[in-house]
C-alpha cells in the first residue's frame, strides 16, 4: 500500500479541495514560523470564560499550534491554539491595557507580581515579537464599551438575547448576555452574523429573549430598558454584516477535531448556512459530524498540516 496523500485522494474521492480563497488570513497557511517554545509564559483568555485573562504556560508545540496551561490548575484545563490567536498576549499586556489578570492558583488578589514570579519559577516570557499584531489596529467604529445591542446566545442558537458590549480588544468585541453569567461570554468582529442592532427582532418579527428576572419581560421595550440601564444601544451603522461564506458542501479541508483537539482530521464539509458550515470527519460515523463557524481557526485548507509541520489524521481504513 502506498502511502496516503490529498492529490490522490481528492482523484479517488472525486471531490475537490476548498478554494483557498475561502478561507480568512489565520485560516490559511501562516506566514512565518511557530516560534513559541515549551514553557514559555504569556497571558491569554480562558477559552471557557471569555471575559477572564489568565497566566499560562506553552504545554506542549505542534507545528502551528499549541497546548496552553493555565498556572496552577490541572492538565484537564489545557487547550490549544494556534500560535497567531487573537486570545493570547506577552507578559505585561494586562497590565499595560488596564485589563484585570487573574493570578495563578494560590496567589492572593494583588500579590501577584511577573517578574518575580518568573524570576522564581526560573521561566522565560514568551517575546513580544511571537505574537500576532495587526497591521492596522483598528477599533470597531461606532461600539463602545456598555453599549447594548441583541445578540444569539452561541450555545443556544436560536436565541436572540438582549445583550451589553463589556470589551474590546484590537478588532474584536466581548459580548455579555444581561443577567447571564459569563460563560456564555463571547469575543466577535464588528462584521459578525451573531450581533444585530436593537430592534432587529421587531423588525424581523424574531422572539427577543429578555434578560432573566427581568420585572417585565413580557412588555419588554428597550426604550425603557436603556434608560432603566442608563445606557445606550449600538448605532446601527456600526454594524457591518459579513458576506456568506462561499464555502461549497462536497468540498474537502483539514479541521481539528473538537473531542480531542491535539488531533487534526481529513474533513468534507456536508451542509452549511451562511455564515457555518457542518464538518464530517472522513471514514468516521455521521454522529460525530459537527457545526463549525466559516471564520473557526480551527477549520483550514487543504495542506495547512503538511506545510505547518503538524500531524494530519487521515481518515480511518487508510494507510498513512
Amino acid at each position: 500500500k502506498k502511502a496516503w496523500n490529498w492529490v490522490s485522494y481528492l482523484e479517488e474521492e472525486r471531490m475537490p479541495a476548498a478554494p483557498l480563497k475561502l478561507f480568512r488570513e489565520y485560516q490559511s497557511f501562516p506566514q512565518g514560523r511557530n516560534g513559541f517554545k515549551v514553557g514559555m509564559k504569556l497571558e491569554g483568555l480562558d477559552p471557557e470564560h471569555p471575559s477572564r485573562f489568565c497566566v499560562l504556560t506553552v504545554a506542549e508545540v505542534q507545528g502551528y499550534r499549541m497546548r496552553l496551561h493555565f498556572d496552577g490548575y490541572p492538565e484537564c484545563y489545557d487547550f490549544w491554539v494556534n500560535a497567531d490567536s487573537s486570545d493570547i498576549h506577552p507578559v505585561g499586556w494586562c497590565e499595560k491595557t488596564s485589563h484585570k489578570l487573574l493570578p495563578p492558583k494560590g496567589f492572593k488578589e494583588g500579590e501577584f507580581n511577573w517578574t518575580s514570579y518568573l524570576k522564581n519559577c526560573k521561566a522565560q516570557a514568551a517575546p513580544k515579537s511571537l505574537f500576532k499584531t495587526l497591521s492596522t489596529p483598528v477599533t470597531p467604529s461606532g461600539f463602545r464599551l456598555g453599549m447594548k445591542l441583541e445578540a444569539v446566545d452561541k450555545k443556544n442558537p436560536s436565541l436572540l438575547c438582549v445583550a451589553t458590549i463589556v470589551d474590546m480588544v484590537d478588532n474584536r468585541l466581548l459580548i455579555h448576555f444581561d443577567n447571564w453569567d459569563e460563560s456564555y461570554d463571547y469575543w466577535c468582529e464588528a462584521s459578525s452574523p451573531y450581533i444585530r442592532p436593537v430592534g432587529y427582532c421587531q423588525e424581523t418579527g424574531t422572539p427577543l429573549t429578555t434578560p432573566p428576572g427581568y420585572k417585565d419581560s413580557k412588555a419588554f421595550s428597550w426604550e425603557i430598558y436603556l434608560e432603566e440601564t442608563n445606557s445606550q444601544a449600538a448605532p446601527a451603522r456600526a454594524f457591518k454584516l459579513r458576506p456568506a461564506h462561499g464555502f461549497q458542501v462536497n468540498t474537502k479541508l483539514e479541521a481539528v477535531d473538537r473531542r480531542n483537539p491535539i488531533l487534526i482530521r481529513v474533513a468534507t464539509i456536508v451542509d452549511k448556512d451562511d455564515h457555518r458550515i457542518k464538518i464530517h470527519f472522513d471514514g468516521w460515523d455521521r454522529n460525530y459530524d459537527f457545526w463549525a463557524d466559516a471564520d473557526s481557526p480551527d477549520v483550514h485548507p487543504v495542506g495547512w498540516c503538511a506545510k505547518t509541520g503538524h500531524a494530519l489524521q487521515v481518515p480511518l481504513g487508510k494507510v498513512d
